[in-house]
């Protein structure tokens, strides 16, 4: 269900943990009217990435051109370079063949990174832009936690201190930050952590913050499926009607008209 969403630096491949979580609220239905929970269910059956239509157009259908790496990420990039490497012998000619699938597989790959950073289109459900919200968030907090630990990390000098269990010289690292500083760049990167895990957890199911979001937009989305189908419901019994009643009407004219045709009965 999920992807790795270990905490430990920014990396695509835990957002996509996030994006394609799903069917982890079928089992609270409280907040949800009865007559709305068969399209709750269907709301959690749907594929958030094949099933979503995203704000970056995906390959299918005919392409009027052949697609070049030289148009993707450097990290994207690489990796099409990378597998090309791997045919050294191909022609030319298949060679830019397979270089244009190659870019549609990577993309592919990449789809869950991708609505992380750029979100879902605007006619879909409340539920998946909720979705796609949350794993945005956790990528912008993810990041200014590598921020952080950057900084931390970052040594500018090395000098030798005595290890007072054995006396002897050992090399310590000067760090940018002051110790002050560090300890409050610990703090934010703690607070970050606290909330990442408010939102998402671990295995990529959502967090206390998280589920409720989700369980809300759940509920405006089986809310909305619902009164679309009961406007369109409506407008097929309309048009039944409207049919009717000008079937009816042209019956009744055609009545009139032959009853005028005939002699009276009466004289």
């Amino acid at each position: 269900m999920t992807e790795d969403t270990t905490p430990a630096s920014g990396g695509d491949d835990r957002m996509r943990g996030v994006v394609t979580n799903y069917g982890n609220l079928s089992g609270n239905s409280e907040s949800i009217p009865a007559e709305h929970l068969p399209y709750a269910d269907q709301i959690l059956k749907m594929d958030p990435i094949n099933d979503v239509p995203g704000n970056v157009a995906s390959f299918g259908g005919v392409r009027p051109i052949q697609l070049k790496a030289s148009g993707l990420p450097d990290d994207m990039r690489s990796e099409v370079y990378r597998r090309l490497e791997l045919k050294p012998n191909m022609p030319k000619e298949d060679r830019a063949k397979y270089e244009s699938q190659l870019v549609e597989e990577v993309v592919r790959e990449k789809r869950g990174a991708i609505r992380s950073q750029t979100g879902v289109h605007r006619d879909a459900l409340p539920f998946h832009k909720e979705q796609a919200d949350i794993a945005m968030q956790v990528r912008d907090l993810y990041r200014k936690r590598d921020g952080f630990q950057e900084a931390l990390d970052r040594v500018v000098d090395v000098t030798k201190a005595e290890d007072p269990a054995t006396g002897e010289l050992v090399a310590e690292p000067v760090y940018w930050l002051s110790e002050t500083k560090r300890q409050a760049y610990r703090n934010n990167i703690a607070d970050i952590d606290r909330q990442v895990r408010l939102l998402v957890g671990p295995d990529g199911s959502f967090g206390i913050e998280g589920r409720k979001r989700m369980e809300k937009a759940l509920a405006e989305s089986a809310a909305l499926l619902h009164r679309q189908q009961q406007q369109k419901a409506n407008r097929e019994a309309i048009k039944k009607r409207a049919s009717e009643i000008t079937r009816e009407k042209y019956i009744e004219e055609q009545a009139q008209a032959l009853a005028r045709m005939r002699p009276d009965p009466t004289q």
